[in-house]
């Protein structure tokens, strides 16, 4: 992987610090430690959105500061749902063409395109719009040029929103990352991974579409769970939200044959029954009937510790 010149921090990553999952109606913190070579948790704390929920984030912190002295103030936070947007480009020229000049022109095509889908799906035509990410992920030199480009992108209100969390709660922001690009990373480290997967959130629902190990897009929509007197009408109403997400992907001619579930909500009675036995074929193109498995909910935050091996990796490239 390509860190572009322009975009990433230079300074050297601590061995500890903070991870944030901020979105949904579950702040999630983490202390992350990389200085093995590989990712742990050493303490996290789980802080309810309500009215106090900011103060209670920043006594979270205070007690995992208290908790490892040694984690830096630092904080990787993890963005997803409808406020953003992931997916990876491919750019495809003559084999004289630079390969920085082939992303220039893609980051600027790519922005256009995010700009104009969260704008229409948000409800608002003046939104500005962030790039926080944008890393070339491969380039094959066959009879043509092909650059594979990864971009993420989301709401700039919404990420002031969550920088305000951050600083209020006593931590410096080293940067955002997609939550979706850095699990897709995690569980691609034994094997390629091809899947889609589903974060079932309280109030969003975002699904993530991965070939060969990269995240090739991201579709997602608000959704609130709760408890009511119908959950099977409840969850078919949801289910139509899932396929009219997944008709939203472009140029898929066979979904892979394994679906992950994680988030809070994935845990939602009868939520993974209907799942398992809803007839997916039967709009999409599956060759089968997917295979459905449960991740642990912690996996999506703590997959945010591929940042700082990232980061360790590109120090040692330069």
């Amino acid at each position: 992987m390509i860190k572009l010149p322009s975009l990433g921090k230079k300074e050297e990553f601590p061995d500890q610090f903070f991870a944030l999952d901020l979105g949904g109606k579950i702040f999630k913190v983490f202390v992350l430690d990389h200085s093995g070579g590989s990712v742990s948790p050493l303490g996290s704390r789980k802080i309810p959105r309500t009215d106090t929920a900011e103060e209670d984030l920043k006594e979270a912190v205070e007690e995992l500061k208290h908790d490892f002295p040694e984690a830096k103030p630092l904080a990787v936070v993890g963005v997803s749902g409808p406020h953003t947007l992931a997916f990876t480009t491919v750019v495809r020229s003559s084999t004289d063409r630079d390969v920085e000049e082939l992303a220039v022109h893609a980051r600027g095509a790519a922005l256009e395109d995010a700009q104009k889908e969260l704008r229409e799906g948000l409800g608002d035509p003046k939104l500005s719009v962030t790039e926080i990410e944008a890393e070339i992920l491969e380039v094959k030199e066959v009879d043509k040029l092909e650059v594979y480009i990864f971009s993420s992108f989301a709401d700039g209100s919404y990420l002031g929103k969550l920088a305000n969390l951050v600083k209020n709660a006593g931590l410096s922001l080293w940067g955002f990352s997609s939550l979706p690009f850095n699990l897709v990373s995690k569980l691609s480290e034994d094997e390629e991974l091809n899947a889609l997967i589903f974060d079932i959130g309280g109030s969003k629902t975002e699904i993530s579409l991965a070939f060969g190990g990269q995240l090739m897009d991201t579709k997602s929509f608000f959704w609130d769970f709760k408890e009511n007197g119908n959950p099977t009408a409840f969850l078919d109403l949801w289910l139509n939200a899932v396929s009219s997400a997944l008709s939203a992907f472009e140029g898929v001619e066979t979904f892979p044959p394994k679906i992950f579930l994680t988030g809070g909500a994935a845990a939602f009675s009868g939520l993974l029954e209907v799942l398992s036995s809803y007839p997916w074929s039967k709009d999409h193109p599956f060759e089968v009937a997917p295979e459905v498995v449960t991740l642990e909910e912690e996996k999506l935050p703590l997959s945010l510790g591929q940042v700082a091996k990232r980061v360790k990796e590109e120090g040692s490239d330069e």
